[in-house]
């Protein structure tokens, strides 16, 4: 399973690969993070979209900031664990994980909608 050490990086940060125009226009500068893969080392822009709780477990929804289009992005889910160092890391979903995560945030997005807020519901 490989994990992603979780790094905030705020969008006006001049070497910052992620401030594509028209992102800036959904997404508010503190949901940019670079995550980097704790065995290659190597570090990946995305814009942490939402957090959410399901099954007792917490999970973000991560975006592509390259995809400018809010009808065309792709959604990522990751689980918050901590690491062996006690930091808090992300841990990719295994498929079938990520099937049910997703259904679960469809539902929370549903519920949104209709009551305008979850926790009313």
């Amino acid at each position: 399973m490989t994990g992603f050490q979780l790094m905030y990086q705020a969008e006006d940060d001049g070497d910052c690969c992620c401030c594509e125009e028209g992102v800036d226009e959904l997404f508010d500068e503190d949901a940019y993070v670079v995550l980097t893969d704790t065995e290659t080392g190597e570090d990946y822009s995305f814009i942490m979209a939402d957090t959410f709780s399901h099954g007792g477990e917490d999970y973000c929804v991560l975006v592509d900031p390259s995809e400018g289009d809010e009808d065309e992005m792709s959604l990522f889910f990751m689980k918050f664990v901590v690491g062996d160092d006690g930091e808090e890391v992300l841990v990719g979903l295994e498929d079938d994980e990520d099937e049910l995560v997703y259904e679960a945030y469809q539902a929370l997005l549903e519920e949104c909608d209709q009551d305008g807020d979850p926790e009313e519901g």
